[in-house]
């Protein structure tokens, strides 16, 4: 690709990744996030008997999502880096090809009206070339990635100052590099002669060194923009599969019930409810209940509140601590919901079945003795000796009397959005602690391609049927595939767009690595032909070249994977992995044969040098 056609491309790229990186912005203020990226995520809904958490289960959920805002932001940039040192190297390259020429048109009287106006209308076209280039790339990026949004993610307004800036900066960059040049050609006591003579001569060794240094920094960049991409797209690879309960198949939705008289209701009316709607369900044909519980528990997501527990022969530092406190999430689940989940007991048991329509009295009620919960197991390998048996208590209650375990069940599926919250979870039952509003996970026998309304009318019928479920209202009701895929689905989405700007980045780093590495053999020349005199063949002095371009190739593959990591882990939420060897294997086979592919033209050229120019000049 000639020189003129790579700068403008590279600029094209250059604006592109910048008001990508913009747009990403929002820039306004007040509690408004940084980032213009907006979902729904999981509500915190009041428990009966419990405090209320002092952090909402949507917390965990934005703060994972602004990291990955971050992460997105991170590698946007340095792909407009690399792109613009590309930039700059091709206007280097440009400048020293017309140095000569242009020197000596300024010995022959050329005005710096005629020479810089030049130079100025040049760049001035290739920047509206550009700029048209860039934003349509730009706006067709941004739309693509709008369609392809998890459900119920959005793009909020970004702000347009900042897009005015950043255009405002590389018109300026680029003006001052590819002009100011010519300018300094017309300084007083510039030896013109030698500006001219210049090019004819090997460069010195530190400026070969710093143009191997700006070509494995290139791709360097280039490799971490698609390996921390892969990495994000791979962390949706975790996402778990739904248990459908039925054996044909079917759709599985997920909605929230809430009595029609709301909190007025009480506690206990809504625990019977509950309890009426939930062996409806079970008792429907074509439909298999999964679930009832608090909004989250089905994925592991929930708010959270500090809890004190009994640890018994515990130790710190050698001195007795039979006290622990931890965050937990806190779940309100329904009879049932631990086997519907395949979740799995470890120890004890879980919350006995009860009929609260018949007058029976729920185990573990007010006056039924000690209160149950089960916690999962990476609370009960963190924080007890023994679990079952051993004492809870959570910090704001009003109550004194403690909750006892009762059994220790394996946990929910993790990863996504809010896996970075705490990994101890409670349940406690929810016909002890009615919540509120309650989230229904059920299967329902039609085509997974049919509407909602087909499965919403399923469920409005089994409810109905049942003595009290009639008071119930249904809202919120979605497609479960749905929530997995925001919860899920959210950094395999921006990892796609930022693998998208890795690719443009990596093509023009390779275009410039090519243009780089050519003007890197032209200044060597006369070493090369310094070489062929003393007897090296054109054989050797290709190998030459492809042997330089392969330790740069590894050099700056290396580099790149090593950053990836480190972005990655510092940047990045905790389900995002920061090590992936199948592809940190195709990314470093990929560049390194690339950078040797784009060394073949310069490897021929530093092949045909003539020693007989080296004994002339």
């Amino acid at each position: 690709m000639a020189l003129h056609r790579t700068a403008i491309v590279s600029c094209a790229a250059l604006i592109a990744l910048a008001l990508a990186a913009v747009l990403l912005l929002r820039g306004g203020g007040g509690d408004a996030p940084f980032h213009v990226i907006e979902t729904a995520a999981t509500p915190t809904v009041e428990v009966a008997g419990l405090p209320v958490p002092p952090t909402p289960a949507a917390r965990a959920e934005r703060a994972d999502l602004g990291q990955l805002a971050m992460t997105t932001l991170a590698l946007l940039a340095l792909a407009a880096l690399t792109v613009l040192v590309t930039l700059l190297g091709v206007i280097g390259s440009e400048n020293l090809a017309r140095k000569g020429r242009r020197a000596i048109e300024v010995m022959l009287g050329a005005p710096p009206r005629w020479l810089v106006g030049a130079a100025a209308r040049l760049w001035r076209r290739r920047l509206l070339v550009a700029g048209a280039l860039g934003g349509g790339l730009c706006a067709a990026a941004v739309a693509g990635l709008v369609s392809v949004a998890p459900p119920r993610t959005t793009l909020a307004a970004p702000a347009l100052w900042p897009v005015a800036a950043v255009l405002l900066f590389i018109v300026l960059v680029v003006l001052a590099v590819g002009v100011a040049p010519v300018w300094r050609l017309y300084a007083r006591g510039r030896s013109l002669s030698e500006e001219a003579d210049k090019t004819q001569y090997t460069d010195p060794r530190p400026q070969q060194f710093n143009r191997i240094l700006i070509i494995a920094g290139q791709l360097a960049i280039a490799v971490a923009i698609l390996a921390s991409s892969g990495l994000l797209v791979l962390s949706s690879a975790a996402r778990p599969a739904l248990s459908v309960g039925l054996s044909g198949g079917g759709q599985t939705v997920v909605g929230k019930l809430a009595s029609r008289a709301g909190e007025a209701s009480g506690a206990n009316t809504r625990a019977a409810t509950y309890e009426s709607a939930l062996g409806a369900l079970h008792d429907a044909p074509g439909l298999a209940a999964e679930s009832l519980a608090t909004p989250g528990a089905w994925m592991g997501r929930g708010p959270e509140i500090v809890a004190e527990n009994e640890c018994g022969p515990c130790y710190a530092g050698g001195l007795p601590r039979p006290i622990h406190r931890a965050r937990v999430q806190l779940h309100a689940v329904m009879p049932g919901f631990f086997a519907q989940r395949g979740m799995r007991f470890v120890a004890g048991s879980g919350f006995a079945e009860t009929n609260v329509r018949t007058g029976e009295k729920a185990p573990g009620g007010p006056d039924s003795g000690p209160r149950p919960v089960v916690i999962n197991q990476a609370y009960a390998a963190a924080h007890f000796s023994n679990p079952v048996g051993k004492r809870i208590t959570l910090q704001g209650s009003a109550e004194d009397l403690p909750y006892h375990v009762i059994g220790v069940v394996g946990g929910a599926p993790r990863g996504g959005l809010g896996d970075s919250g705490s990994p101890y979870a409670v349940y406690y039952s929810a016909l002890q602690h009615p919540p509120t509003e309650i989230e229904l996970v059920a299967t329902v026998d039609v085509p997974p391609s049919a509407g909602l309304d087909d499965s919403l009318q399923v469920v409005r019928q089994a409810l109905d049927a049942a003595p009290e479920g009639g008071d119930l209202v249904i809202s919120d009701f979605r497609r479960a595939d749905d929530e997995l895929a925001r919860v899920y689905g959210t950094a395999g989405w921006l990892g796609g767009g930022t693998r998208t700007a890795g690719v443009l980045a990596g093509l023009v780093a390779l275009a410039g690595v090519t243009s780089t590495l050519r003007a890197h053999i032209r200044s060597r020349l006369r070493e090369m032909g310094v070489r062929a005199a003393l007897g090296a063949p054109p054989r050797k002095l290709r190998r030459m070249v492809i042997r330089e371009a392969l330790r740069l190739g590894a050099a700056g593959t290396g580099l790149g994977l090593w950053a990836a990591t480190f972005l990655v882990a510092f940047l990045s939420p905790s389900a995002v992995g920061i090590f992936s060897p199948p592809l940190f294997l195709v990314v470093g086979v990929v560049f390194i044969g690339a950078a040797v592919l784009v060394a073949l033209p310069s490897a021929r050229l530093a092949a045909s040098a003539d020693p007989r120019e080296v004994m002339e000049g």
